[in-house]
């Protein structure tokens, strides 16, 4: 039987998604987290999900983080992001996650988007048909430069977090964050991290 991880921080968004899960769609454990920082301790600490349905602002960290998590350690499982925010469809595919659902979509929305994933599709609405044409298209677009991990860590450099905080986020050493820095302010073309906040406002990728 399948199991879920629902990572938002609206009760009322974990509930209605929590029972559409197993009310409807017959998973047998839907645990839930309200933070990315749980999410995380979830993940590192328990037996893993077959699907994490997780909203990309959490308030502590963003939900990159956990999307980072689950494409590198635990590649079978899915990962739907859900949300409400600007720009959020494409950053979630630019993050590696398996499929995107508007919050004011409602049920119906997350259910076809869930069955949708765990059915081995990809979930994202048509209108980012012209983002994966781009991906596929133009190597050179400039975020498209960057590689899953350099996307990551620019968000949380973006939000204002320093080298050592996100090397515990993400399990990684000071030197490679460091690294990871140095790659991306070459790669764009960055003097200062003035100029790389200013650039992941502009393509809606700051946190």
């Amino acid at each position: 039987m399948s199991n879920a991880l629902v990572n938002d921080n609206h009760p009322g968004v974990r509930a209605a998604a929590s029972a559409a899960l197993m009310e409807s769609m017959g998973f047998e454990e839907v645990r839930l987290a309200t933070t990315a920082t749980e999410a995380l301790e979830e993940l590192r600490t328990r037996q893993r999900p077959d699907l994490v349905m997780v909203d990309l602002d959490l308030g502590d960290l963003p939900g990159d983080a956990v999307v980072e998590e689950v494409v590198s350690h635990h590649p079978s499982t899915r990962v739907l992001v859900l949300s409400a925010a600007s720009g959020a469809a494409e950053r979630a595919l630019l993050s590696g996650a398996h499929g995107y659902v508007d919050k004011g979509n409602g049920i119906g929305g997350i259910e076809h988007a869930v069955r949708a994933v765990m059915s081995g599709y990809a979930a994202f609405p048509l209108a980012l048909l012209t983002t994966i044409r781009r991906a596929a298209n133009a190597p050179a677009d400039p975020i498209l430069v960057l590689s899953r991990r350099e996307l990551t860590v620019m968000r949380f450099l973006a939000a204002g977090h320093s080298n050592k905080a996100i090397s515990v986020v993400l399990g990684i050493s000071n030197k490679t964050v460091s690294s990871h820095k140095a790659s991306i302010m070459t790669k764009l073309g960055f003097r200062s991290l003035i100029d790389l906040a200013e650039f992941a406002r502009r393509h809606h990728l700051a946190c």
